[in-house]
């Protein structure tokens, strides 16, 4: 009964992550094709959301690797592909502005960030990881097969479920957009609903992370694979 339930809820999780990592790729897709409202490229529209909310200390920094895109809270970089930089889509301008937001999110709100932040890496190397050690132990006959599938799953279900409970992290970051969205493009009525959709996008966008761990583990995590975490 208990790897029965354990298999249940895996699936339905893995259901609904594998949903959000299609409806990501989906809408991003889409927001490709929509020039941004402003003259602003991504860098320089989020530089014009930190300046309108009193936050000076924020460096951009071109990172072209395997996970970039993100915030460094430890030292205040919001690390870009140099497509998304200069980009003047919708999607490049979700992608800085999310990212950016995120600068936002000090005292008790950084600790929710670190801890998101933490959830995200575990999602993508441990599975890999734990995988490898499992199978490696069935192989030894550490363990028997079945108990092996039991063990692999529930660390897998315990991470798909650490991943899924600290998104709200990622949807209050979009909140301390809403009124600087709602100033910038009040004039632009189309664009301001597509980018909020794009946002939400964003919010979920590694929830899907599970599933592409031997893409992040063999290819960010060994020796001599690209840095996640530049100088």
């Amino acid at each position: 009964m208990p790897f029965l339930l354990i298999g249940v809820a895996l699936f339905a999780g893995l259901a609904l992550v594998r949903w959000a990592q299609a409806r990501h790729a989906s809408m991003m897709t889409k927001g490709l094709r929509v020039n941004a409202p402003t003259a602003h490229n991504a860098g320089e529209i989020a530089l014009l959301f930190l300046k309108s909310e009193g936050v000076d200390d924020v460096q951009i920094v071109e990172h072209n690797a395997l996970v970039t895109n993100y915030f460094d809270p430890a030292r205040r970089r919001l690390f870009l592909r140099s497509e998304v930089a200069h980009g003047t889509t919708l999607t490049a301008w979700a992608i800085a502005l999310h990212e950016a937001a995120h600068a936002l999110q000090t005292g008790d709100s950084l600790g929710e960030l670190k801890w998101r932040q933490s959830c995200i890496r575990m999602s993508r190397y441990l599975p890999t990881l734990a995988v490898l050690v499992i199978t490696g132990m069935t192989l030894f006959k550490v363990l028997i097969p079945r108990n092996a599938i039991f063990i692999a799953a529930g660390v897998l279900l315990l991470l798909l479920l650490l991943n899924l409970g600290s998104v709200p992290t990622e949807l209050n970051a979009n909140k301390r957009l809403r009124r600087f969205l709602e100033e910038h493009l009040k004039n632009h009525g189309q664009a301001h609903e597509r980018i909020n959709e794009l946002l939400f996008c964003m919010a979920i966008r590694e929830t899907g992370d599970l599933l592409s761990s031997p893409r992040y583990f063999f290819l960010s995590a060994l020796p001599g694979t690209g840095k996640s975490r530049p100088s």
